[in-house]
């Protein structure tokens, strides 16, 4: 498995901020949408191609002991969130995780997603460990274009420059 090489070298963590409330360490499931990335074509309702962070067809993803799980940002979960939208803790259920991030599928190719590392929770904190996230990406079959590194702000960044 391609993410446990990662994992071993960037141990998972806990989240770096605290939930807003407890809705936020609810963990969603396949029936909330949850799926796991594999190798393409990724299952998804919502195809797009991102200009910024939160864009519309946003999914959140993490990389955790299971994978790379991921939900649409805004999925229609069988409980409703209190704060109407999922977050990266929703994924884990506030259990540690090596990294996070946003990503988008691509409306016309199965195998192009973008990538970035927009997560206030489990998000890279240099820009070597988005690389080797995406790397794990791009070894499951897909072609990644990652937003990068913000070095100016030292983080990820959030528009995807072209």
């Amino acid at each position: 498995m391609i993410h446990l090489d990662f994992i071993r070298r960037y141990p998972p963590s806990n989240p770096s901020r605290a939930a807003a409330n407890q809705d936020e360490m609810r963990k969603l499931t396949s029936s909330d949408g949850v799926k796991l990335l594999t190798a393409p074509p990724a299952s998804v309702s919502e195809r797009r191609i991102p200009m910024k962070s939160g864009d519309p067809g946003c999914h959140l993803w993490v990389i955790d002991q299971s994978g790379i799980p991921y939900i649409l940002e805004h999925a229609l979960v069988t409980r409703p969130l209190q704060s109407g939208r999922v977050t990266h803790t929703n994924l884990t259920g506030g259990a540690p995780a090596s990294c996070g991030g946003e990503i988008w599928f691509d409306p016309a190719d199965e195998v192009l997603v973008y990538i970035n590392g927009c997560s206030g929770r489990y998000g890279p904190d240099n820009s070597r460990k988005l690389e080797d996230a995406v790397e794990v990406v791009r070894q499951l079959g897909y072609n990644v274009p990652s937003f990068g590194w913000d070095s100016d702000a030292d983080k990820p960044a959030k528009v995807l420059r072209r």
